[in-house]
């Protein structure tokens, strides 16, 4: 019986949900038994967030994708590829309805080990857009509570990240500003660029100025740059709101301008 309560649980965590069209009204999108995203209340004296946002599913993965966290010892995706491209659709919809006083926060329920008798470990967050950039607060990278469920159908409080408390876990991402161990602040790539007018045949375009002998090339494009500045006004703000100590402001800004 106990394998069978087992079976029972990894089945209903993983069954799909209903996928249909968002509707205006919609708060809750729910993709398994214990996978939903929700758009939420922001937190009480949490500054307005820059919703609507309009982000593309490949935006999600891209801002997503690279986020690691601490897995005995490791580092490890927080994310599994077949997890996020699940996620991201309705991620998309709850930011795109989102109002400036909401957050999205989500469970995510997946087999991360790999193995057959793996039980399903859950992942828990808040996720909203400001300044440029999506915030990410993990509460439980990986959440034992298959287990339980399975032999008693106790489910626990779900918790999905503060602004104000922290849960001790660790996230990181490459380009990414960790507000917090389990916070960061992910660069959302700029829109490209629209493609220029057609040149006519007859008029050629002007030879491109060759640099200077000795001068260094240039890696760095104007989106880079704009990125930065996104970064260092999402610190000022959280230093004038004190989510930061100055200490803190300082360092994070030094390692920032290191990089221009």
């Amino acid at each position: 019986m106990r394998h069978a309560g087992w079976m029972l649980a990894t089945l209903l965590a993983l069954a799909p949900g209903v996928s249909r069209a968002a509707e205006p009204g919609q708060t809750q999108w729910k993709l398994a038994n214990f996978t939903w995203v929700k758009r939420v209340p922001a937190e009480p004296g949490a500054p307005a967030n820059a919703h609507p946002a309009t982000l593309s599913e490949e935006a999600l993965v891209a801002a997503l994708g690279p986020v690691l966290t601490a897995e005995e010892g490791q580092d490890v995706p927080l994310f599994a590829k077949e997890e996020l491209k699940r996620l991201t659709k309705a991620l998309r919809e709850a930011l795109a309805l989102a109002q400036p006083g909401e957050d999205v926060i989500l469970l995510s329920t997946f087999k991360r080990g790999g193995g057959f008798m793996e039980m399903p470990l859950g992942l828990t967050a808040r996720l909203f857009v400001r300044d440029g950039a999506l915030n990410l607060i993990v509460h439980d990278a990986r959440l034992p509570f298959m287990d339980r469920y399975s032999a008693d159908r106790t489910l626990p409080a779900f918790a999905y990240g503060s602004r104000t408390a922290g849960s001790g876990g660790t996230i990181q991402a490459p380009g990414a500003t960790g507000l917090r161990g389990d916070w960061l602040a992910l660069p959302l790539a700029a829109a490209p660029a629209p493609a220029p007018a057609q040149i006519p045949a007859l008029a050629q375009p002007p030879a491109p100025a060759l640099p200077a002998p000795g001068a260094p090339a240039t890696l760095r494009d104007a989106a880079f740059y704009e990125a930065q500045a996104q970064r260092l006004k999402a610190l000022k703000r959280l230093r004038d709101e004190n989510l930061l100590s100055e200490a803190e402001y300082q360092e994070k800004r030094e390692a920032i301008l290191k990089t221009l």
